[in-house]
C-alpha cells in the first residue's frame, strides 16, 4: 500500500497571499490600460485582467497600489449596465411575422 505524500497536494494558500498575487497581476496591467487625462477606469483594468468586479475594486481601492506615473485616479463607478435575467435588450417592440 502507498503511503499519501503531502507534497502530491497543493496547500491551499492564505486569503493574503491570493490578495497579493491578484494585486501583482492589476499592477502588471495597469500599463496596458488606457488613460485619459490622467484617469482610468475599472472597467478598462477589467478588460486586461477579467477578475470580478468586487475583487477588482477591493484591489483597486488599497493604498499600497503601486500605479503607473502617468494615472492620478481611478474611477471605480463601473459604466456596464445589466439587464435583469429573462428580459431581452431591444425597444421591447414584437417583430413581425412574415
Amino acid at each position: 500500500m502507498m503511503a499519501m505524500n503531502d507534497q502530491a497536494t497543493p496547500s491551499p494558500l492564505g486569503d493574503e497571499e491570493m490578495i497579493a498575487r491578484y494585486k501583482q497581476a492589476v499592477e502588471r496591467a495597469l500599463p496596458r490600460v488606457p488613460v485619459k487625462n490622467g484617469v482610468i477606469e475599472i472597467d478598462s483594468v477589467w478588460v486586461e485582467t477579467s477578475l470580478p468586479y468586487d475583487l477588482l475594486e477591493a484591489i483597486l481601492r488599497r493604498e499600497d497600489l503601486v500605479r503607473p506615473a502617468n494615472v492620478e485616479r481611478i474611477i471605480l463607478k463601473t459604466r456596464v449596465q445589466t439587464q435583469p435575467q429573462g428580459e431581452q435588450g431591444g425597444s421591447g417592440k414584437r417583430r413581425r411575422k412574415r
